[in-house]
């Protein structure tokens, strides 16, 4: 059995988690998303297309997250992991994904 490929992302400069999200599900061909569960500096999102879970995106996030708190959170690393029956990122796509988050990044400072 194969398994998909874990995408880690660490990232130059903090960004908006909610910025960053909605980044992804463009990126990604998603148009939802969902909270599965948080523990302090960790939050795991599912994102979603038409009702079908079809990435976990796992991040790293500053201040400690409480009560389910996401918005104003920033994070500094995240990961991405395709789901069951869903293809690995393909190698270009993470590349858009990596310049993408750049012009984020610039766009914050």
């Amino acid at each position: 059995m194969e398994h998909a490929h874990k995408i880690d992302l660490p990232l130059a400069h903090e960004l908006d988690v909610s910025e960053t999200t909605q980044f992804l599900l463009h990126e990604l061909g998603c148009d939802s998303w969902y909270v599965v569960c948080h523990q302090e500096h960790l939050f795991v999102y599912r994102l979603a297309k038409g009702g079908v879970d079809r990435y976990a995106v796992s991040f790293q996030c500053t201040p400690p997250v409480e009560k389910a708190i996401y918005h104003g959170s920033k994070t500094w690393a995240f990961s991405i992991i395709p789901l069951h029956g869903v293809e690995d990122v393909p190698e270009a796509k993470v590349r858009e994904i990596k310049a993408g988050l750049a012009g984020l990044a610039r766009a914050v400072a």
